[in-house]
């Protein structure tokens, strides 16, 4: 069972690492924005902060799921 649960938590860190980069992009192309014009920047603040919604979203997925692979693992190292 140690092993399966492993593979997962290994999984679970692939998963994260690209949600990680669109958080950081996101944040970079926010700050690249400020030039643009009002209606723009208000039109693209909306689609990034739908992003970062949803990026949010899957990371506290993924964090639930890592939480329960770790107690998973607990209990069968007993």
């Amino acid at each position: 069972m140690q092993r399966s649960t492993d593979v997962v938590a290994r999984k679970l860190q692939e998963i994260m690492q690209p949600l990680n980069v669109i958080r950081l992009s996101c944040g970079n192309i926010r700050v690249r924005m400020a030039g643009y014009s009002n209606e723009d920047a208000q039109y693209l603040l909306g689609k990034m902060s739908r992003i970062e919604e949803q990026v949010i979203r899957a990371t506290h997925l993924l964090q639930e799921l890592n939480k329960t692979n770790e107690d998973l693992k607990a209990t069968n190292d007993y």
